[in-house]
């Protein structure tokens, strides 16, 4: 895994923010696709189920617009000032994204567990 940097050009900032959004929409997708299969299975009309589901799709497509967003504000930036990032990102708790949100490389093929932590 290569060492995250503490400054980043607003671009590349921009362009990676932008790809966490793409994941973070194309995992949705799967989510979505795993309860609407489920949901014909059971051949039941569920609206709590259903509206969560059309809740889903809103972000999910709000997802999409933002990285969309991102990468077009990524491309107008000519001379792309350089941001620190050290104290923004104390603020983001989950490791993986504030890893990639500073530059490291992040292991493709990390194990499955299979377990799912509950909160």
């Amino acid at each position: 895994m290569s060492e995250p940097s503490d400054t980043v050009n607003l671009d590349v900032l921009f362009r990676r923010l932008a790809g966490e959004m793409r994941q973070l929409e194309q995992d949705g997708l799967r989510l979505e696709g795993w309860i609407t299969g489920a949901m014909k299975e059971t051949d039941e009309v569920m609206p709590p189920v259903s509206a969560a589901l059309q809740n889903l799709d809103r972000l999910l497509q709000t997802l999409c617009e933002l990285g969309l967003l991102f990468d077009g504000l990524a491309d107008e930036i000519e001379q792309p000032p350089v941001l620190k990032l050290d104290r923004a990102i104390h603020k983001v708790r989950l490791r993986d994204l504030s890893l990639a949100l500073t530059g490291a490389a992040m292991p493709c093929d990390a194990p499955v567990s299979g377990e799912v932590d509950l909160f």
